[in-house]
């Protein structure tokens, strides 16, 4: 057997070697996936982005119920900022209202 032929075989113990990362280790498995056997491209794709999708997804969802009073904090600010529309040194008071915010909220009083 000429030493081409022999890179492009995979074993079957290779996939299971992958199969088995991939679903106790995944991201060990994600890397073996794409380095080792030959997997078809469209399901290493599949296999690293939709996990990645998913969890874009599921912290963005969960960044929305932790803090739902978001709007409530943001209130005073884009009241202020709404109150300089008729000011005439508009760009004057929204820096204003937002040192005052920022001092306000600061961590580091």
């Amino acid at each position: 057997m000429d030493p081409q032929a022999k890179r492009n075989t995979v074993s079957p113990s290779a996939t299971k070697v992958t199969t088995f990362l991939l679903l106790l280790f995944y991201p060990l498995g994600i890397i073996v996936m794409w380095f080792w056997p030959k997997w078809k491209l469209w399901v290493k794709l599949a296999l690293t982005v939709l996990p990645i999708l998913l969890g874009i997804i599921y912290f963005s969802v969960i960044a929305m119920v932790v803090d739902p009073t978001l709007d409530d904090k943001l209130r005073p600010l884009n009241n202020c900022i709404t109150d300089c529309d008729t000011d005439k040194e508009k760009d004057l008071c929204v820096r204003g209202c937002q040192e005052k915010f920022i001092e306000e909220n600061s961590f580091l009083r």
